[in-house]
């Protein structure tokens, strides 16, 4: 069973790495960014990260999977996303393939996407903003909580490692890595939790108090010219 599952992981993360990637052209959409965090008015520098097309299910037994093509690839993604007028990824990595959706687990909410690779791969910045945690949580394992401003979150777990340098109140591009997918904290498998939250972070909670939202759910950025 072991060998038929990792074989049909890597079906999809075959078909996912084929996809064309497409190019992040803008920071921001609308209104300007305001509230947490305070982010300078200049474009961050980008980094080498541009998103696949495409996203495939790795199998088609996960209870929260979202509607997906016989050929496990998922309808209806777009690589970015709008959020509260902050342009973001729909995934911080490339040839993955989702292992669980959003929403109900094992009668657990699931409030983010779990995406896996083999080998690992590197994980990214969804959006530009200000790094406001990077740390080790005990289920998280090692977690990277970014603000885009408008109240725009994402959190990126179970890391292996972060990136040399890294560190909380810095300000990061579109696309910088952030560290390797992993297994650390409460995680069964190599793999990245991703997120997508709003809220006030500026609270007793931090984060814990934010809203999280599917990431498969937002629409699509209008700005996206195709493939390149």
């Amino acid at each position: 069973m072991r060998t038929k599952l990792a074989t049909i992981a890597a079906t999809a993360l075959c078909a996912c790495s084929s996809a064309a990637p497409v190019q992040y052209q803008a920071t921001r959409t609308g209104a300007p960014v305001t509230a947490e965090p305070d982010l300078p008015a200049e474009t961050p520098i980008q980094g080498p990260y541009r998103p696949n097309a495409n996203l495939f299910a790795c199998n088609m037994q996960m209870s929260n999977r979202p509607q997906t093509a016989t050929n496990r690839m998922v309808i209806g993604y777009s690589p970015l996303i709008v959020v509260n007028g902050i342009v973001l990824a729909s995934s911080p990595a490339n040839d993955v393939c989702l292992t669980s959706g959003f929403g109900p687990r094992s009668g657990r909410m699931h409030k983010g996407i779990d995406l896996q690779a083999r080998p690992a791969v590197p994980i990214y910045s969804a959006g530009p903003g200000r790094v406001l945690e990077v740390s080790y949580q005990s289920g998280f394992g090692n977690q990277v909580l970014i603000g885009h401003g408008n109240g725009v979150y994402t959190r990126y777990a179970h890391l292996a490692h972060f990136t040399p340098g890294l560190a909380a109140g810095q300000v990061i591009g579109f696309g910088q890595p952030l560290g390797m997918m992993g297994a650390s904290g409460n995680a069964t498998a190599v793999h990245v939790h991703y997120e997508i939250l709003t809220g006030n972070y500026n609270t007793p909670k931090k984060s814990w108090g934010l809203d999280a939202h599917n990431p498969l759910d937002f629409p699509a950025w209008a700005g996206l010219d195709g493939a390149s």
